[in-house]
């Protein structure tokens, strides 16, 4: 059977206390359990709308303490952006507190921002990324972390999963991928794709495996009585919710000259917003039940994906975040 995990946004929209976001995406987590949904997951960023979540291993927190079987992913911690040990240790604590109910994303991020204000340089993401992916599956699996930087020491607690907590990979980089390949690590493939391209990505992966694995897919889902009706109510939510992305600090009312490279960013940002913005209306599932049923069959029969990760709540009301989600759990995934 496919599982859907339910992604919560974490949006600040629509001038809402930050409490009541946390409160709604909460509430959300546990409609999501009783509906049957396999896992809810948070993602992670920093100074921008997207997602009040800077630590999606303290949200993880907060989801698995109120649930007590639905699974608890994060997509992703930023590498770069951290120690990877300490990831390490927090995902062990999460590992051993839930019974094993976690499952950890590793990604790169890259906002411009996001480098300028942790002091690390953008051109070393990636290097970052394919070392902290294989620093933490040593951490969480082996008896001892050796690296050339750090004494032996072993990470406590131990891992309660073994051989290791579930580890999923954000990258598509050729090194990174080998090295996900090589330690049997599945991905979490884009929801900015379609259906062709993340068909290549898992043959890419094949490629480099030792052994085979099931991805976890991603996809923006949003059901209506027709396509024209889900176009009209989601394009206009969806296109606010893409620039949240761009608040924050690239408010042209804060006069500072750092800023200067990040407004160029923003406003480059700004002029792709429809060509985004049809694309993922394009490679997303919005429409009918119908519709949905046959984007998630193709992508199953395309890529051998047995689990996604379905954003539902981007329209920003929780109401219709719930009746999207009930939707979802009752009458397209019967069908699959």
């Amino acid at each position: 059977m496919v599982g859907i995990g339910a992604f919560l946004s974490l949006t600040d929209a629509g001038g809402k206390a930050h409490r009541d976001v946390y409160a709604e995406a909460l509430s959300l987590a546990r409609e999501a359990e009783r509906l049957g949904c396999d896992a809810v997951w948070i993602n992670e960023h920093h100074f921008m709308g997207f997602s009040i979540c800077p630590d999606s291993l303290v949200m993880a927190s907060a989801l698995l303490a109120q649930s007590s079987k639905i699974r608890v992913g994060n997509a992703v911690s930023l590498i770069p952006l951290q120690n990877p040990l300490s990831i390490a240790e927090r995902v062990a604590m999460l590992d051993n507190i839930s019974g094993g109910r976690f499952d950890l994303g590793l990604g790169r991020g890259g906002y411009p921002l996001d480098a300028m204000v942790f002091g690390r340089p953008l051109d070393q993401f990636n290097t970052a990324m394919d070392e902290g992916i294989a620093f933490i599956h040593q951490a969480l699996s082996s008896p001892y972390v050796t690296a050339p930087h750090v004494p032996p020491v072993q990470i406590y607690p131990r891992p309660f999963t073994q051989p290791h907590p579930p580890i999923l990979v954000a990258g598509q980089g050729e090194s990174t991928m080998r090295i996900a390949a090589e330690r049997g690590l599945s991905l979490l493939l884009s929801w900015h794709q379609n259906h062709t391209e993340r068909e290549a990505v898992v043959r890419r992966y094949a490629v480099l495996a030792t052994a085979p694995t099931h991805h976890v897919g991603s996809a923006c889902v949003y059901i209506a009585d027709s396509r024209a009706q889900a176009e009209a109510e989601f394009a206009p939510k969806f296109r606010d919710w893409l620039r949240t992305g761009r608040s924050g600090v690239f408010d042209r009312a804060v006069d500072d000259p750092r800023l200067a490279e990040l407004l160029k960013f923003a406003d480059a940002k700004a002029a792709t917003e429809d060509a985004v913005v049809a694309k993922l209306m394009a490679n997303n599932p919005i429409g009918r039940v119908e519709d949905v049923v046959a984007w998630f069959r193709e992508d199953i029969a395309r890529t051998g994906t047995q689990r996604y990760a379905v954003f539902c709540d981007i329209i920003g009301d929780p109401v219709r975040a719930r009746a999207n989600l009930t939707r979802l759990m009752t009458q397209v995934v019967p069908a699959l």
